[in-house]
């Protein structure tokens, strides 16, 4: 061996000893917190500090926030992304309480959690509260810490804003699905129940014509035509307006009416679907009449729809009862029947759109689920409520409707009532306005049969000059006309000497209040949607000033 290689393994020995000497002093003062031998390198010292880094960094690169806290709740630790979460410095949470960084609303259960971790290990969902204010929905996880660490408790912070992103995206993936799904059984069953008149009224039309004008069966076959149109009319009405309601289009004509008119109309209107289904329908009204503020029409279409609802959810030959009483300053509707009732877990949805509780085939009286939706909304808008009742499948239902009352005098509603009743419609001079004959021809003999005088006129050019030349006191004029639409031709009617006086009442399809403010800024008094309603045609012939008749 040369004396280079000697001295090299003299030196290597040499510090090899100051090693040892080195460790073994290191243990005797208990400076060492690892001491692992390695067989290449010999004994490796690690002191608290270098043991701790590796878990330090871990702890660091958490996606979840950290920290160790006193009993009280002080941080005495933290990592980076806790006061990432938190938008803070990472310095000023150091010393500072956690409790101060949760939302004030959470912080009695925060503080449940605290008290806890110092015993036990207790987890639970608070939101933390940013500088800014913004609230950040959290997991907090609390550990009890040895006593001789420099702290009390551990707790783990979990950012559950992802999470709760997710669970809304998959909610409203869930709504999406449910609406598309009730849209598909909504149009489902529009189509059904439009289907279901054509075919009685094909029928009729049938009778009609090989019947001969044989009373006996010309008579069940045209009252069989005013049901099945009356039903269609209904179902129409009703789907268009839920869609003016929710885009607020329905403008209420408020004034002060009788209950006992709106359910006079109401039970009228729905009194041949219950002698159908062989409904026993009771009526019991109070002694004094009671006054609402209110739009006939629309109040006659809510007790009207609870009604319909009532027959069509009895079985044949059930008892329906309306009642109308007075309970301090609210006037209350009440329908109730002996129908299939409401489950439970139904009554929370009963008022939502296309809502269908029995949609089973045996059911044919079933509707398109936009009836009750109407009333809670028509009452809503009367600054009224509509509340329901059942105590279960098979034990029927209770509908309540309460709107403010007025205070109104008993006196002064029945010499209303009786000059209404005792109100004589004098014949009138009436222009009838279609380009669908079979539209004015009808209407006309209707009108005829009530002792007016009718013209026809089937476009525009032609009902200008029938204007001029019949000098007619009332004119139902179509807005779809051909050669001159119906808004030019009320134009060139007013531009008449004889037009300045004339009723120009719109007959229309379109019944949305922007096609109302347009038949009114061309000139038209009134605007009528088809088909016509008869009993408000009859109405308005009564209501003329007494200068517009032929009398």
């Amino acid at each position: 061996m040369s004396d280079r290689k000697l001295q090299a393994e003299i030196e290597d020995l040499r510090r090899r000893l100051e090693e040892a000497e080195e460790t073994i002093h290191a243990i005797r003062s208990g400076a060492v917190d690892a001491l692992v031998f390695d067989e290449a390198n010999g004994p490796r010292i690690y002191t608290l500090e270098t043991a701790d880094r590796p878990y330090r960094l871990l702890v660091e690169q958490m996606q979840q926030g950290a920290a160790t806290l006193q009993a009280d709740g002080t941080i005495v630790y933290c990592n980076v992304r806790l006061a990432q979460l938190l938008e803070v410095p990472h310095e000023r949470l150091i010393g500072a309480a956690l409790h101060d960084f949760v939302a004030p609303a959470d912080r009695a259960a925060y503080d449940h959690l605290l008290g806890q971790g110092r015993n036990r290990s207790g987890q639970g969902e608070a939101r933390l509260q940013r500088a800014d204010g913004a609230l950040v929905p959290a997991y907090l996880t609390f550990n009890p810490l040895p006593k001789d660490c420099g702290a009390d408790i551990g707790v783990l912070v979990t950012d559950l804003t992802s999470q709760r992103h997710h669970e809304q995206l998959a909610a409203a993936h869930e709504a999406l699905a449910d609406a598309a799904r009730r849209k598909d059984e909504f149009l489902a069953t529009l189509a059904h129940e439009l289907r279901n008149p054509l075919a009685p009224i094909q029928n009729a039309v049938q009778i009609l014509r090989l019947a001969g004008g044989k009373p006996q069966a010309v008579l069940p076959a045209t009252d069989m035509l005013e049901r099945q149109v009356r039903q269609m009319v209904h179902l129409v009405d009703d789907l268009l307006d839920v869609g003016r309601i929710n885009l607020g289009k329905i403008e209420l004509r408020r004034e002060p009416v009788a209950l006992a008119s709106i359910v006079d109309q109401a039970v009228e209107a729905v009194r041949p679907l219950a002698r159908s289904l062989h409904h026993d329908l009771r009526v019991t009204l109070p002694p004094e009449p009671i006054t609402v503020d209110g739009d006939l029409t629309r109040l006659a279409q809510v007790v009207g729809n609870l009604l319909s609802n009532a027959c069509k959810f009895t079985d044949n030959g059930g008892l329906i009862r309306l009642s109308v009483e007075r309970e301090d300053e609210k006037a209350v509707i009440r329908v109730r029947d002996n129908g299939i009732g409401i489950a439970a877990d139904e009554l929370a949805r009963i008022f939502d759109m296309f809502a269908q509780v029995d949609s089973s085939l045996e059911r044919v009286q079933s509707g398109l689920g936009i009836g009750l939706t109407l009333v809670k909304k028509l009452a809503e808008m009367h600054g009224g409520t509509v509340e329901v009742e059942s105590a279960g499948v098979g034990q029927g239902s209770e509908f309540v409707v309460r709107l403010p009352a007025l205070a109104e005098t008993a006196e002064r509603l029945r010499s209303e009532l009786a000059a209404s009743k005792s109100k004589f419609i004098p014949s009138r001079r009436i222009l009838v306005v279609d380009d669908n004959r079979d539209a004015a021809d009808s209407l006309a003999a209707l009108l005829k049969l009530e002792g007016h005088e009718t013209q026809l006129a089937h476009d525009g050019v032609e009902a200008v000059a029938a204007a001029a030349t019949f000098k007619p006191d009332l004119v139902l004029l179509d807005i779809g006309l051909p050669k001159l639409n119906g808004y030019e031709a009320a134009r060139k009617i007013r531009e008449q000497p004889s037009g300045k006086h004339m009723m120009l009442v719109a007959v229309t399809g379109w019944g949305q209040e922007e096609d109302r403010r347009r038949s009114h800024s061309a000139g038209f008094d009134l605007h009528m949607v088809k088909p016509v309603d008869y009993p408000a045609l009859m109405r308005l012939l009564a209501a003329m000033p007494p200068g517009r008749s032929i009398g």
